[in-house]
């Protein structure tokens, strides 16, 4: 089964470059411009969805409150969440993990490592959805 990762920035060059690395890896992609449409999509493909990689600094709602509403939200919770941001001060890392980021990593970045941490956190997903289905 071929996996479905949202990609939320408001930076359309960078959704379609992330998009890029990660489709000719083989995964379906899924793009939103701001973290209201996120929201909205982490709920509506819950069950589709194994990974969402989430700009944090973006206009209208910031992808710090994105993190939090998804990650508090009860059937969106066991979604992991990348940080995928330009800022890689100490601070923001910590807000974001706070948050409820799973994974952190800055732009620019190498596409290789990307796709690793993707692989790992699609891991990471597909083990949850099995736990929680045997845990109901």
């Amino acid at each position: 089964m071929t996996k479905l990762i949202l990609i939320v920035d408001d930076e359309q060059i960078n959704r379609e470059m992330i998009g890029s690395v990660l489709e000719d890896a083989g995964y379906n992609v899924f793009k939103a411009s701001d973290a209201r449409t996120a929201i909205t999509t982490s709920i509506e493909y819950k069950e589709k969805i194994s990974v969402i990689l989430m700009d944090l600094v973006m206009p209208d709602n910031n992808g710090f409150l994105a993190i939090t509403t998804i990650k508090s939200h009860r059937l969106t919770k066991l979604i992991p969440i990348m940080a995928l941001t330009g800022s890689n001060d100490k601070e923001s890392v910590i807000k974001a993990m706070n948050a409820g980021a799973d994974d952190y990593l800055t732009k620019p970045f190498d596409p290789e490592e990307l796709l690793s941490r993707v692989h790992i956190l699609c891991k990471i997903s597909d083990f949850v959805k099995r736990w929680d289905v045997i845990a109901k």
